[in-house]
């Protein structure tokens, strides 16, 4: 299986995030190429749509974006690794989605939801997976943004929204993030052999690492330990 996995964190290797990504593909048996969005030239969307009615296809910025295309366009199964940014992913990760934009063509249907949507230049089947990390004890509230826009954009993926990223990290709390890792581990090995992650394990990732008001006290102390 070709999988590409996109880095969204502006830590590179050094994301919280990508723990929980690493700790997914040993549970698949898969190996990856790593996009690190920090480390590439891709700048901004223009919004001129040159690529969807002059050069079809094509962007008319010459930087890292065509050859980041190919690899997504050849790739089997897309994981997005990015931690919560205000809501969302991180500017560089961003502009990655935004540039996708010549996939599509200027042309629109209806889809099965009676939604407006462009249709694609290429049919591809490839297959998108989610996994982002949040600083909160708190799911609803925080990643709701983040879900609709990768579930109106690649339609109902698979999902893992860790709460309380930071432990990952966190020496201290090894034995807590070792559990959450052996999880995200699990969560690999069911989707290589079934396709979907159970509702067992899903359950196990998608609850905090440790109760929210412990945590919260726990940064409460951070804060007033850097003053």
């Amino acid at each position: 299986m070709k999988i590409l996995v996109i880095n969204g964190s502006p830590k590179s290797e050094n994301s919280d995030t990508m723990k929980v990504t690493k700790a997914f593909l040993q549970g698949m048996g898969e190996t990856a190429e790593i996009i690190n969005t920090a480390k590439v030239n891709v700048k901004h969307c223009l919004g001129c749509l040159a690529c969807w009615q002059k050069t079809r296809g094509v962007c008319v910025q010459k930087d890292d974006m065509a050859a980041i295309l190919e690899k997504y366009k050849a790739a089997d199964l897309i994981i997005w690794s990015t931690p919560l940014y205000f809501f969302s992913v991180p500017s560089n990760c961003k502009a990655i989605i935004d540039r996708l934009l010549p996939l599509d063509t200027l042309a629109m249907v209806v889809d099965d939801k009676g939604r407006t949507e462009h249709v694609g230049r290429v049919k591809l089947q490839t297959k998108h997976l989610l996994i982002a990390g949040c600083g909160f004890p708190d799911r609803e509230g925080n990643f709701d943004g983040l879900i609709f826009m990768f579930k109106r954009g690649f339609g109902n993926i698979p999902m893992i929204l860790c709460r309380e990223a930071p432990l990952l990290g966190d020496e201290p709390r090894r034995d807590v993030a070792d559990k959450y890792l052996t999880m995200a581990t699990q969560a690999g090995a069911e989707y290589q052999a079934t396709g979907i992650i159970s509702a067992a394990t899903q359950a196990a990732l998608d609850a905090p690492m440790m109760p929210p008001d412990q945590y919260r006290q726990g940064a409460n102390e951070e804060d007033r330990a850097s003053k």
